[in-house]
């Protein structure tokens, strides 16, 4: 989200000035920050594990089986744990906590710092502070790529879920987070919301107030092994088409 829409977003956010935000709500019970930091430790220790197959693979196949087991472990790592983690954690349009349940978190940097707790060694403030279809589109490539305009909210969510289950990140009008389509069909909006109690939320898609836009692009990340192998690999990832934002 670009500095130029601040006075779009605070008008939409119902005047919510980023100096007088709500009472920030208490840390979920079951969360701990050094319990956190011990499961993204976890996972990074599955991630290695899994990296050592892949690298042993000999044929096509084998590394075919590892992408897929790769692709379930970090979808499981933000649906288990990161995503449970961040959600509560209060909006700012200037936020940037590395943290969850500390401090504030803009939208974009929502999306990119969870995706750096999941593992992927992206450049998060850069990206952060970028347009975003331009996040998208240095997440994936144009073949995951899909954008509407003007669809009815409903009718948006249903074309996504024809898409099929994975994660998507998603870039609005004058907003940024992600589409999770489950295996089971739904699809819930991950994103840390203006709207509302502005915090990080995971609400059902087709009942987001945050999802109005006239214009919608999603890039289904789940979906892109060269991402994938760049995670898997801890390959770290150039920014492209970047504006150098302050």
């Amino acid at each position: 989200m670009s500095t130029g829409f601040l006075s779009i977003i605070l008008l939409m956010a119902g005047l919510r000035s980023c100096a007088a935000q709500p009472a920030a709500p208490k840390a979920p019970a079951a969360f701990s920050a050094p319990a956190y930091q011990a499961t993204l430790r976890s996972f990074a220790a599955r991630r290695a594990r899994l990296a050592a197959e892949y690298r042993r693979a000999a044929a096509a196949p084998e590394r075919a089986q590892c992408l897929q087991r790769a692709r379930e472990l970090f979808l499981t790592s933000l649906d288990s744990a990161i995503f449970p983690a961040w959600e509560g954690t209060p909006w700012a349009f200037y936020g940037q906590s590395w943290a969850p349940q500390r401090g504030t978190i803009a939208c974009g940097y929502f999306v990119t710092t969870t995706l750096h707790d999941a593992g992927l060694r992206l450049q998060r403030s850069l990206l952060a502070k970028q347009a975003s279809e331009v996040i998208i589109k240095n997440l994936t490539d144009e073949g995951h790529i899909h954008r509407y305009r003007g669809l009815d909210q409903r009718e948006f969510v249903r074309q996504v879920q024809g898409l099929g289950p994975g994660l998507y990140v998603l870039g609005l009008d004058f907003h940024a987070g992600f589409l999770r389509v489950h295996d089971n069909g739904s699809v819930q909006m991950v994103h840390s919301s203006y709207l509302g109690p502005a915090t990080v939320v995971r609400e059902a898609a087709d009942a987001a107030e945050a999802l109005a836009s006239e214009y919608r692009v999603v890039g289904k990340v789940s979906a892109d092994d060269r991402l994938l192998r760049a995670w898997l690999l801890q390959q770290p990832l150039a920014v492209r088409g970047a504006t150098v934002r302050k």
